[in-house]
C-alpha cells in the first residue's frame, strides 16, 4: 500500500495471541511489530505511526494470517478515547497503548519535556518506543508525536535528556538550545537480530518537534550483555560530563565525555538491593554541602561526593521506596535550584485503552540526620496550584484530594480505610501495613506528619515527612468517599483538601 496519512490502524483483540507484523520497502525490512491481530470485533484500535514511510509504497504483512482490514488515518480519532470518565486526575496517561518507564525528562527553550516508554500497539508491555508530552507548568500535559522508532540497532528502551548547552556538537539554530537523547537500543527485534544492546544518541533542533538519530550509532558499544539506561548530566566541577549505566545484577558503571560523542568507562560501582534505570543527581543539602546521589529503579539511593567525576559513597545504601508500585524514577535536566523527579506507577487498570501511569512530579531534598542524609520526596510545588482555598470534610471531599496527617506523640495506632485498602501505621513501632504486607521503617512514626495524594487508580503515603514512601494501587467505590473511608480520616485527624484535576 501506499503511505498517504500518518497513521495505520489495526484492529486489535486482547485476549488474541501475539504475531508479529512486518513492514517491508522495495522488500527490506525496515519495521516489525508484535500485535494481538483480530479480523472480528476489535476490542482496542492500535494507531501506529508511519509518517516516515510518507509517499512510498509498504508491504504489511502478519504473521500465520491474513492481514485484516486496516485503514490510514491523519490522527488519533474517537476509537483512541480520551474518556475523562475513565482517566487518572492528577497523573499522566498517554491517549493509547501502554507506557512505564519514565525517559529523557529535561526542561528546554520554556518546556518540559516527558519522554516515556511506550507500547502504542496494545496495553501490555512491547514495541518499545519512545512516547512524548510537553507542559509549560508540570501540571497540564500535551502529547506529542513519538520521538523515538525502533530501528536496525533495536527497540528504544530506557534513557535521558540533556541540553546542548556548551554547544558541542554545533548542531544550534537560532536561539533554540539542542536537546539531546541518549538511549538504549535493545536487539529484540526481527529487523535489530544478532547485536548488542547498546547506547546511541539522538537529537532535536526545533525544541522537541523532530528528532535525528546520530548518524554514528552507538557512541557506547556493549559493556555488559544487557548493559542499559544510560543516565547523563555535566559535572561542573570536574567540567566533563558524566553517565550512569546499568550493567547487570547489582553492577553500574560511571563513564566520561567532553564531547558528547566519545565515552570512556572510568568506574563500577554496585547499588546494593537495586537494579536498572540509574539515576545520577546532584543536591545541595539543608546544611549547605552539596553532595551526590546514586539510585536505582526499586527507590534504593546512595549518598556520596563526585570527585574528579567519580563517585564516592559516604554512607551505606538507604531505601526512598516502600515497595515496588512506583519504578524507575528519573530527574527532570535543567532545573536549577530544584530536584524534579516522576516516575512510573504500575497501575493495571483494565478495559481501557492505556495502561499504567505517570507520576505527578515530586521534589527531592536533602537533609542532614544525625552522620547521614536522608532524601526526602514530596509532591512538586505545583500541586499547591491545585488546592482548594481552605479545607473540606471527608463526607465533602471528592476525587483528586490531598490530605495531612500528625500522627500521635504516643505512637498509637492509626488505621485508614481507602480505596478498597486497609493502612495500619504503628507508630511506636514504626511499622506499616497494607495489602496484605508490612513494612519497617527506619525510625518510628510517632509525632511525624505523614502526606496523603488520592487519585482515581493510586494513593501515595508520604511519610515521616517525606523519608519514606508507600504507593498503592487503589479502587473507589465512587467519586465521593464511602461513610468508612470518611469516618478513618475523620478518626485520624486528616486535614483534607480537595484538588483539582489536572487538566
Amino acid at each position: 500500500m501506499r503511505i498517504t496519512k500518518r497513521y495505520l490502524v489495526f484492529p486489535i483483540d486482547r485476549s488474541a495471541g501475539e504475531r508479529s507484523v512486518s513492514f517491508t520497502v522495495a522488500g527490506q525490512l525496515v519495521y516489525d511489530l508484535t500485535m494481538r491481530l483480530t479480523a472480528n470485533a476489535p476490542d482496542l484500535w492500535a494507531f501506529v505511526d508511519v509518517s516516515r514511510f510518507h509517499g512510498m509504497e509498504v508491504a504489511v504483512e502478519a504473521e500465520g494470517m491474513p492481514l485484516p482490514a486496516i485503514e490510514q488515518a491523519d490522527a488519533l480519532d474517537h476509537r483512541a478515547p480520551l474518556a475523562a470518565e475513565e482517566r487518572p486526575l492528577l497523573h499522566f496517561t498517554p491517549r493509547n497503548g501502554w507506557n512505564n518507564d519514565p525517559n529523557g525528562l529535561v526542561y528546554a527553550n520554556g518546556t518540559y519535556h516527558m519522554f516515556f516508554q511506550h507500547n502504542p500497539c496494545d496495553t501490555v508491555w512491547g514495541n518499545m518506543h519512545w512516547g512524548h508530552a510537553t507542559s509549560t507548568d508540570l501540571i497540564r500535559w500535551q502529547e506529542q508525536e513519538t520521538a523515538l522508532f525502533p530501528d536496525e540497532l533495536g527497540v528504544m528502551f530506557s534513557g535521558s535528556a540533556i541540553v546542548d548547552e556548551r554547544n558541542l556538537l554545533g548542531l544550534k539554530q537560532g536561539d533554540t538550545d539542542v536537546i539531546l537523547l541518549y538511549y538504549t537500543a535493545e536487539p529484540i527485534s526481527r529487523l535489530s537480530a544478532g547485536r548488542e544492546t547498546t547506547q546511541c544518541l539522538a537529537w532535536s533542533t526545533d525544541n522537541g518537534k523532530t528528532f535525528v538519530k546520530y548518524p554514528g550509532n552507538p557512541v557506547v558499544p556493549t559493556i555488559a550483555n544487557g548493559n542499559r539506561d544510560p543516565k547523563v548530566l555535566w559535572d561542573e566541577a570536574s567540567a566533563r560530563y558524566v553517565m550512569a549505566l546499568y550493567l547487570d545484577s547489582d553492577r553500574y558503571a560511571l563513564l566520561h565525555s567532553t564531547d558528547l560523542l566519545h565515552w570512556e568507562k572510568v568506574q563500577e560501582l554496585h547499588i546494593e538491593g537495586d537494579n536498572e534505570c540509574p539515576d545520577l543527581m546532584l543536591l545541595t543539602a539543608d546544611d549547605g554541602q552539596r553532595k551526590a546521589v546514586i539510585g536505582g529503579a526499586h527507590g534504593c539511593y546512595q549518598v556520596g561526593d563526585l570527585r574528579d567525576g567519580l563517585f564516592v559513597p559516604t554512607q551505606p545504601v538507604r531505601r526512598l521506596y516502600l515497595n515496588e508500585y512506583c519504578y524507575a524514577h528519573q530527574t527532570y535536566s535543567g532545573t536549577p535550584g530544584r530536584v524534579v523527579q516522576t516516575t512510573w506507577h504500575r497501575a493495571n487498570v483494565e478495559g481501557t485503552p492505556f495502561s499504567q501511569e505517570l507520576s505527578f512530579p515530586c521534589e527531592l531534598s536533602l537533609h542532614r540526620q544525625g552522620d547521614e542524609y536522608r532524601l526526602f520526596l514530596l509532591p512538586a510545588r505545583e500541586l499547591q496550584q491545585l488546592e482548594s482555598a481552605g479545607e473540606t470534610t471527608p463526607e465533602a471531599v471528592r476525587l483528586p484530594f490531598l490530605c495531612s496527617l500528625s500522627l500521635p506523640e504516643d505512637g498509637a495506632p492509626i488505621t485508614l480505610l481507602l480505596g478498597g485498602q486497609t493502612i495500619c501505621l504503628d507508630g511506636q513501632q514504626g511499622i506499616v501495613q497494607a495489602a496484605g504486607e508490612c513494612w519497617q521503617l527506619p525510625e518510628p512514626l510517632a509525632g511525624s506528619e505523614a502526606l496523603i495524594v488520592a487519585d482515581r487508580y493510586t494513593l501515595k503515603l508520604h511519610l515521616l515527612g517525606g523519608a519514606a514512601l508507600l504507593a498503592l494501587p487503589v479502587r473507589w467505590q465512587a467519586e465521593g468517599l464511602t461513610p468508612e473511608e470518611a469516618a478513618s480520616l475523620r478518626q485520624a485527624g486528616a486535614v483534607i483538601k480537595q484538588l483539582a484535576p489536572a487538566r
